[in-house]
């Protein structure tokens, strides 16, 4: 629980943990460039109307709100409240489906599109195009089989190449990292020790005869809700690492259980300022950790939250970068445009070798007659 080497080699410590500073750094540079590449992708949109309409009068840019054509792009938070939404919709479409996708698999798709839109805007690429990819990558992600077919079969107005064409793009926004390491197996662990420790009488006043197994029992089923929702809908798993997710989510639901416990297991630990400040630290970090969980609220619980996504969304609706808002289309262009160079390279190897055999029938056998042909 000190030094957990296993976690720190992962690719999950090494690439998605960060800082909250560095991770608002990261989101507000990603909306910057994107909030330019929108604008100048209206402005080209604009200027091949413009010259098919016949119309280059300059004066009609400026009628349309001069050089950003009145763009209002989204903001960090505006952004953030998107992908969140994005989020949910994979849990409904998890649930939905028969059978039922594992908790575990949509909590791999969520921080799948979380991390997607760390270095990507929903202004380039709207959530409605990544979600179902994000989700049947996470069931190949963990070995848990269906084929496509059955996959958009069970999704309404979902077709394979919905699911297929933005695949490639969504594993460059992944770095091509698919483990996620979840804080659900930690919480059935620690679900398990607690409840040892307070049978050996190591819990101070909870023990068995105050009935820990039902108080303890009681405090995991809640720290299993906040792992399924509110440890998916925020920044939880950039902030934090597994074990201390779960510590968070229990505390949640009884601090003073969680306090005994890591009382317990920091006991073995030498008595002086190091030990101090070490169990400090730890319990300092994991009530922050709980303090965010405790923070997130469900929209379907807040009608203001509602209102406000619906908003957002009509915003994004104007905002949207006019280039990207068909992956499939783009998808196939690529495909064939791919499929024409093939072509083409073949055809003129084919007639670099022709050309090569005529040039050595008119010239002779560089290496000489072949053997048939010499006199005996």
């Amino acid at each position: 629980m000190i030094e957990d080497d296993v976690y720190r080699a992962s690719s999950q410590y090494r690439y998605w943990s960060y800082t909250k500073e560095s991770l608002a750094r990261i989101r507000q540079n990603t909306n910057d460039l994107a909030s330019e590449r929108v604008k100048a992708a209206f402005q080209r949109v604009h200027a091949a109307k413009t010259a098919l309409n016949g119309a280059n009068d300059e004066g009609n840019g400026t009628q349309n709100g001069g050089d950003d054509l009145n763009v209002q792009t989204l903001t960090v938070e505006e952004e953030l409240k998107v992908v969140e939404w994005g989020c949910s919709k994979i849990t409904d479409m998890g649930e939905a489906m028969n059978p039922r996708i594992p908790s575990h698999i949509m909590a791999t798709a969520i921080q799948y599109l979380r991390r997607f839109y760390l270095t990507n805007s929903v202004m380039t690429y709207n959530p409605k195009q990544i979600i179902a990819c994000a989700l049947y990558l996470a069931t190949k992600a963990d070995h848990f089989y269906i084929s496509l077919s059955k996959f958009v079969a069970e999704l309404e107005g979902v077709t394979e190449d919905n699911v297929k064409a933005p695949e490639f793009l969504l594993l460059q926004g992944l770095r091509f990292t698919l483990d996620v390491r979840h804080p659900m197996k930690g919480l059935a662990g620690g679900h398990i020790e607690m409840n040892v420790t307070a049978e050996e009488g190591q819990l101070r006043t909870i023990s068995t005869s105050s009935g820990s197994a039902k108080r303890i029992g009681v405090a995991a089923d809640h720290a299993k809700r906040l792992l399924a929702t509110a440890a998916q809908m925020t920044d939880a798993y950039f902030l934090y690492t597994p074990s201390q997710i779960w510590l968070a989510a229990m505390m949640v639901a009884d601090r003073e259980l969680v306090e005994l416990y890591l009382d317990h297991k920091l006991s073995s630990l030498p008595s002086n300022d190091a030990a101090a400040a070490l169990k400090n630290k730890l319990v300092s970090t994991v009530s922050g950790c709980a303090t965010l969980l405790e923070s997130w609220r469900s929209p379907e619980d807040d009608a203001t939250q509602r209102k406000e996504i619906r908003r957002i969304g009509k915003k994004l609706t104007v905002c949207q970068n006019p280039e990207k808002t068909d992956i499939v289309a783009v998808a196939k262009a690529k495909a064939a445009e791919k499929r024409e160079g093939d072509g083409s390279d073949a055809e003129k190897a084919l007639k670099k070798r022709k050309l090569e055999r005529e040039k050595l029938e008119k010239d002779g056998d560089v290496f000489g007659p072949s053997l048939k042909d010499l006199p005996a």
